[in-house]
């Protein structure tokens, strides 16, 4: 059975708002399987839904946000690691020094890891805000677009991923 073109639109963009996959099929009077196709093919192009919907998350509560909350759960580990092994008596100083390099080295790449990431996640997390403020600049300020624009969002999807979400 054919659907309307935008019927595809419509899945991927409940999905990314956070539905699972089968309620946002059955929505829009889809099939499971069809949705979980069209999810399927979209990433082989290059639209990967997954990516658009953690970054959508990531919008909510920042990059940075979470990228600091990781960092600083490790962070008190290994001041906790590093407390601990000062106060057993039973260490040698060569096994110290061992666990006190380790954990600095799992610490700066960590860091590394984080900051690597972190720039294409961000780019889109600032696409998918731009696009939030647009939508409200125009709810207020030319309602009569919104719909239009809105539509014109959700069409755009892929190509947001696609130009702000790759690994370039």
């Amino acid at each position: 059975m054919a659907h309307e073109s935008n019927t595809r639109a419509k899945v991927r963009t409940h999905y990314i708002k956070g539905m699972p996959l089968n309620s946002a099929a059955e929505m829009c009077g889809v099939p499971y399987n069809t949705a979980r196709n069209w999810k399927r093919a979209d990433a082989v192009d290059g639209d990967d839904w997954d990516v658009a919907r953690n970054a959508r998350r990531m919008t909510k509560s920042g990059v940075e946000a979470m990228a600091n909350e990781v960092l600083g759960e490790l962070a008190e580990q290994f001041l906790v690691t590093i407390d601990a092994v000062k106060k057993d008596q039973k260490m040698g100083a060569q096994q110290r020094a061992q666990i006190l390099v380790q954990l600095m080295d799992g610490y700066n790449k960590a860091i590394s890891a984080a900051s690597r990431a972190m720039p294409n996640a961000n780019r889109l997390a600032v696409a998918m805000d731009v696009s939030k403020f647009l939508t409200q600049y125009i709810s207020a300020h030319a309602p009569k677009m919104r719909e239009q624009f809105i539509a014109l969002l959700e069409e755009a999807g892929p190509e947001f991923v696609r130009e702000f979400g790759s690994t370039q």
